[in-house]
């Protein structure tokens, strides 16, 4: 585990690599901080728990390498309006824990959230475009950006933030959801511009990232001060986070992965340790805190999943195989997000 954190933060260099870490970081390393632990809200019972440090650490460098128009960890901006925003939630984090900067960290914070809700694009639907040029929805925005922006709101004691979130992840799921061959997931890329798919596939790793965004938003409602109100929202971000990993576990190939493209054939149908991890973690997650709704099923499909996925890291401490972050239809030599996820998985099989 700690050969793969070292290459995780060896390999960042794009913002949502460094959003992703930090949040993985928070989960593994500082639990009792993260959306599923004792304090996810900040220190506020005196116990004198130690900082996030390894969190902070790269909070503070997002913000640092902070855009002019306010989007963390891209200095040197790039064409995406969200991805920034993976970020967001290691800035605040730092708003609550560390009392000596939380007006440093609160106004990087609030630059960030501007973005989005002020200059980023809208689709017809008022979704907010992943992309700054042109107005796409991509499936791994789910992750960047509405986490942060429910977070926001569950700190700040505002429920229009937090209602903002589902609202965006329901925009996103009517836009990309198409039938499969193991049941409705996620397409990967739809242009609002030309009304038509971009990639149509069912991407593994996407689904992973909308399944992980989407949980992550409905606990932070759960544990907001607006879950009485918000019942309904949180079960739909539930249901929907079950339909992903229904068909994605039905797609097990004999490797006990989930393909890079399921229903695909050739190269693209590789077995993806990166998606396969991140949809383990989510099961783990979802089956330790609903597991009514979330059982045995679950819990057994992501242990063989991460048997799968530990048993092929390597002495340097890679995850193999991977697709590659950047171009999706090949098998890559290091990603961020799959080391990331990989630390995600094992801190929620270890909680």
């Amino acid at each position: 585990m700690e050969r793969v954190k070292g290459q995780m933060l060896g390999s960042i260099r794009q913002s949502w690599e460094q959003g992703t870490a930090a949040s993985a970081l928070l989960e593994f390393d500082t639990p009792q901080y993260s959306l599923w632990g004792a304090d996810p809200f900040g220190a506020s019972d005196g116990r004198g728990d130690p900082l996030p440090m390894s969190t902070l650490q790269l909070a503070l460098s997002a913000v640092v390498r902070q855009g002019s128009q306010g989007r963390l960890s891209q200095a040197n901006s790039d064409g995406s309006a969200l991805d920034g925003a993976a970020n967001g939630h290691a800035v605040l984090v730092g708003s609550v824990t560390q009392p000596s900067r939380k007006d440093y960290w609160r106004k990087a914070a609030d630059a960030q959230l501007n973005y989005p809700l002020h200059k980023a694009r809208r689709t017809n639907t008022g979704a907010l475009s992943h992309r700054t040029s042109t107005r796409q929805y991509w499936s791994d925005g789910v992750y960047m950006a509405f986490p942060f922006i429910a977070y926001y709101g569950a700190i700040h004691h505002d429920r229009t933030y937090l209602q903002f979130a589902y609202d965006q992840c329901r925009l996103y799921r009517n836009a990309l959801l198409k039938s499969g061959p193991t049941g409705k997931l996620w397409a990967h890329i739809y242009s609002d511009d030309s009304k038509r798919f971009l990639d149509s596939g069912l991407w593994a790793s996407g689904n992973g990232w909308a399944a992980k965004g989407m949980l992550d938003v409905a606990i932070i409602i759960e544990r907001s001060a607006y879950d009485s109100s918000m019942k309904d929202q949180k079960e739909d971000l539930l249901d929907w986070v079950q339909q992903i990993l229904d068909g994605t576990f039905d797609a097990l190939d004999s490797d006990d992965l989930v393909p890079n493209y399921i229903g695909a054939s050739g190269a693209r149908a590789f077995g993806d340790a990166s998606a396969s991890a991140a949809l383990a973690g989510v099961a783990y997650r979802a089956a330790q805190r609903w597991p009514s709704k979330f059982g045995k099923k679950y819990s057994d499909a992501a242990n063989k999943i991460r048997e799968a996925v530990t048993s092929r890291v390597d002495e340097l401490g890679l995850l193999r195989p991977v697709v590659n972050p950047l171009s999706w239809d090949y098998v890559g030599v290091l990603s961020t997000e799959a080391q990331a996820f990989a630390l995600q998985m094992w801190a929620a099989w270890r909680d």
